[in-house]
């Protein structure tokens, strides 16, 4: 049999095909009946037949429904205690309201006003693992609001809509496509994953192996080159040779590469090639023009 849910406000019932009807919704939520009438997901008003009962075309079913209507005004005491003209016999009367109506209208003042909330809709692809990968089977259209926007949530409309108690126990986001997977499906993937993993490390293991053996073979050999370059070191020292210059050769060579106009080391020198050699500075060649 089919059922939906309804709500208003903080609440929600689920009614039965045969209890969709506006006298119980109304009495339910504590709106008129008269004036009882519900909207889906996408915003759509739907109204009650003549009869009173919604038709199940109309209705999704497992679908969720907001009510609407006005609320339900109980008779207060003091309006049921008026004498009606020609009543000479009676003088007045006096009648008790009943607890039903004293907890209906204490409900609808406390109460808050339905709000509005936005409807979202999302693709659930309902998929079974094919080669190691995950491969959509079905596709499940899921509409929900901003207060059911939870794991939790989510997960009971797929269970409502695919007809499962199980669940999906795997969530995996790729291309913006959320896949939902069964957990026996899943689990035997990742035992899968596991046996490949171990699988490369000991495809991997031999070369390691030689790469360390590399390694302490190189390592013996440490010893004879660092005596190589040891001697090697000695021997330049051996036929290293010092030049030493006298004063007036040291001045001869600072003159050389001296600037004739500002008497300092040339930066940027400039070369005559009518003398072929140094002369200047640049800078000091461009102002001196």
């Amino acid at each position: 049999m089919d059922t939906y849910t309804l709500f208003k406000g903080p609440k929600r019932v689920t009614l039965k095909d045969e209890d969709m009807t506006t006298d119980k919704i109304g009495r339910i939520f504590q709106v008129c009946s008269s004036s009882v009438y519900i909207t889906d997901d996408s915003n759509i008003a739907i109204f009650a037949g003549e009869s009173g009962f919604f038709s199940s075309v109309d209705l999704v079913a497992r679908g969720h429904y907001e009510v609407h209507g006005d609320s339900a005004e109980v008779q207060s005491p003091d309006s049921s205690v008026r004498p009606t003209a020609g009543s000479g016999s009676v003088r007045f009367a006096f009648q008790r309201p009943s607890a039903a109506a004293g907890f209906a209208s204490q409900a609808s003042l406390s109460a808050p006003r339905a709000s509005m909330s936005k409807p979202f809709q999302r693709n659930v692809f309902l998929a079974d693992l094919v080669c190691g990968k995950w491969t959509p089977q079905k596709t499940v259209a899921i509409r929900f609001h901003e207060h059911e926007a939870s794991v939790p949530g989510i997960l009971a409309k797929v269970q409502d809509a695919i007809g499962s108690e199980d669940g999906s126990a795997y969530w995996k986001q790729n291309s913006r496509k959320v896949f939902a997977v069964p957990e026996q499906q899943f689990l035997d993937m990742r035992s899968k994953r596991r046996r490949l993993s171990q699988r490369d490390d000991d495809s991997q293991l031999p070369e390691v192996l030689e790469r360390i053996e590399e390694v302490v073979l190189a390592s013996q050999e440490l010893p004879e080159v660092a005596q190589a370059i040891r001697g090697l070191s000695e021997l330049t020292l051996a036929h290293r040779r010092f030049i030493t210059f006298t004063d007036e050769e040291r001045a001869a060579i600072k003159n050389a590469f001296a600037c004739i106009i500002c008497k300092g080391p040339m930066n940027d020198p400039v070369f005559a090639v009518c003398c072929q050699s140094l002369i200047a500075c640049k800078v000091c060649f461009e102002q001196w023009q």
